[in-house]
């Protein structure tokens, strides 16, 4: 005890040490990229600035030998200049307070789909920002409200009073700045608007990012902020920001860098997992000392616990043998004879109730639930066995049920029980103890009972070359609300449904006969499934207990290709199936028409 108190408190403050040691390395790198980025975008923006000015001089001093006209040559100078710089969606000159010339890369509009005139629209709703540029101020903007695209406006000043000048930039050539590994940057200007981010729709929405405690501390403040970035889904980064300079001159823009805190920190959980790791080899050194001692009680033990823990997630494959005739092999014997024992027990109750039982998780009482019954018999039992003798008899049903079970299983169901009233009765569930929603364990249960048509189609092939008499289905099935749970007493309790919607189930059953069908479902069941199923309505029928007579439906097929598909797949996963018979009887090569079923029985 001593030495796993002592391990676990050297693993504790190595965690702690180390968490301090990379979470500073953390934000150092954090720092670094930001620097970097800040100083990768500011050399962008300065290097475009300049360009734009020797264009426009050079504009200029064209003009001014034309007496101030433009010609061919200046527009020569000006497509040579959007070839170079496909960056540059336009420039616009302003003098005065007024749209002196502009000058726009034609590919770079036709390309982006950009309407020209939307440059108009933008002057329009930022007067304040030329008059502040004119006066002597950078300023960045995001045009994605206007151009409804990722571009980045900026406005200079060129002669202070009097001119400035707007580059109208893709933010695309940026972008790929804003990103380095685990780190993440993005650029917003004094507003609190992405100007530049990596998630271009982000930009395109002009997103205010003015609620979050970072960013408005930043906003707020010219000096380191001290607290941590959470975004609006509440996830932790550390941060830093750095504002944006063209020529040692602040402009309204600042780039923030940002990791993930559970990043950072993943490296300190990996470490102290080694740690563990290092804790338990000791410990394994340990135990191996004091095998040498304890080598023929420890080892079979160890090798009973782990049984017990199969055993308790209800694995039986014990691999267990008797090595010794002390106390410990006799041990040994009665957990193999536990394991054999209740291997065979699952096999005559609901493996899913037994699951439950052993988590303990089952008591007395019940729940209402919406769920499907489907009661599943052979017509005409008592005729077609007729001269056979009781183990004949066993041997048919267990074969029909070795069909039929699987049926149930493979589509989510359950098996609640076995009846014998007149015949064998299978009654089963879907959506009493896990439910994929109504409408689904409807489905389910419709997929199962289609199976077992085709499962029969090849059980009759057999049986028809053996002269035997061939074995006809009827099921009932109804959805519907009901009452499930634990029934009984502490000494002998069943998990069962109990309500109006299974004795429904049970009854729709019976006109099988009278109708001469393998499927009928109630209305309940048709409402939810009439979309994906190909059915026929049969005469109405009274029951005891309803005021008026039950509408049922006999199956014919689904409707829906992609479960058709699932079900032929999944028919040629069973075995002892023709697939060639099967498909008669499912999916797209299937019965039409209620006709066609009564037909493909036999044919």
């Amino acid at each position: 005890m001593m030495f796993i108190v002592s391990m676990g408190l050297l693993t504790l403050l190595m965690s702690y040490l180390v968490t301090n040691d990379v979470r500073t390395t953390a934000e150092k790198n954090n720092e670094s990229i930001n620097m970097k980025t800040s100083a990768t975008v500011s050399a962008i923006l300065e290097a475009v600035r300049s360009d734009i000015i020797i264009f426009l001089n050079n504009v200029e001093l064209l003009a001014d030998k034309n007496g101030g006209e433009q010609n061919m040559t200046i527009q020569v100078i000006e497509t040579y200049f959007f070839r170079r710089k496909k960056e540059l969606a336009a420039i616009v000159l302003v003098k005065n307070g007024e749209e002196s010339s502009t000058f726009t890369n034609q590919s770079f509009f036709d390309e982006n789909e950009i309407d020209i005139s939307d440059i108009t629209g933008f002057m329009t709703a930022h007067q304040d920002e030329i008059s502040r540029s004119i006066n002597g101020q950078i300023l960045m903007r995001n045009t994605g409200q206007a151009f409804l695209a990722p571009v980045l406006a900026m406005f200079f000043p060129l002669e202070k009073g009097k001119s400035t000048a707007i580059a109208f930039l893709s933010v695309e050539s940026l972008t790929e700045n804003f990103s380095s590994g685990a780190n993440s940057s993005f650029m917003i200007n004094e507003e609190g608007n992405f100007l530049i981010h990596s998630d271009q729709n982000l930009v395109k929405d002009n997103k205010d990012l003015k609620n979050i405690a970072f960013v408005k501390a930043v906003l707020d403040s010219d000096h380191e902020v001290d607290m941590p970035y959470v975004d609006e889904n509440g996830i932790e980064y550390f941060a830093t920001f750095q504002n944006v300079f063209i020529e040692r001159t602040p402009i309204n823009a600042t780039i923030i860098t940002l990791i993930q805190r559970e990043v950072v920190l993943e490296g300190i959980q990996m470490t102290t997992m080694r740690n563990i790791y290092l804790s338990l080899a000791a410990l394994f050194l340990a135990i191996l000392f004091v095998y040498h001692f304890s080598n023929t009680i420890s080892s079979p033990l160890q090798r009973l616990s782990d049984a017990a823990l199969k055993i308790e997630s209800g694995r039986y494959d014990l691999n267990l043998t008797v090595k010794t005739h002390d106390e410990t092999g006799v041990l040994t014997e009665s957990f193999i004879a536990m394991g054999y024992a209740l291997e065979n027990f699952e096999r005559f109750t609901n493996k899913a109730i037994v699951s439950m039982a052993r988590k303990g998780k089952l008591s007395l009482g019940g729940a209402y639930k919406n769920a499907t019954i489907c009661f599943a018999f052979i017509r005409d039992f008592s005729e077609m066995l007729e001269g056979y003798d009781a183990q004949e008899v066993v041997e048919f049903v267990n074969d029909y049920l070795k069909l039929m079970v699987p049926c149930v299983t493979r589509t989510n169901g359950e098996i609640d029980k076995f009846l014998t009233q007149g015949g064998v009765i299978m009654m089963a569930l879907w959506g009493t103890l896990e439910s994929e929603g109504v409408e689904k364990d409807a489905l389910n249960c419709i997929k199962s009972v289609l199976m077992m048509r085709a499962c029969l189609r090849s059980l009759n092939e057999k049986r028809f070359k053996q002269g035997k008499p061939l074995v006809k289905m009827g099921s009932g099935i109804n959805t519907g609300e009901l009452v499930s749970g634990q029934m009984g007493s502490n000494e002998r309790m069943e998990y069962t449904v109990i309500g109006d919607t299974v004795n429904l189930a049970a009854r729709v059953e019976g006109p099988n006969d009278a109708f001469d069908t393998d499927i009928l479902i109630t209305e309940d069941t048709w409402n939810k499934m009439s979309e994906h199923l190909v059915t026929e309505e049969m005469p109405g029928f009274e029951v005891k207990g309803k005021e008026k007579p039950i509408r049922v439906f006999a199956v014919v097929n689904m409707k829906d290709d992609e479960e058709s598909a699932w079900l032929i797949q999944t028919l040629q996963t069973m075995p002892d199936i023709d697939m060639n018979l099967a498909k008669r009887c499912v999916g797209p090569d299937g019965p039409k028409t209620l006709s066609e079923v009564r037909e493909r029985w036999v044919n």
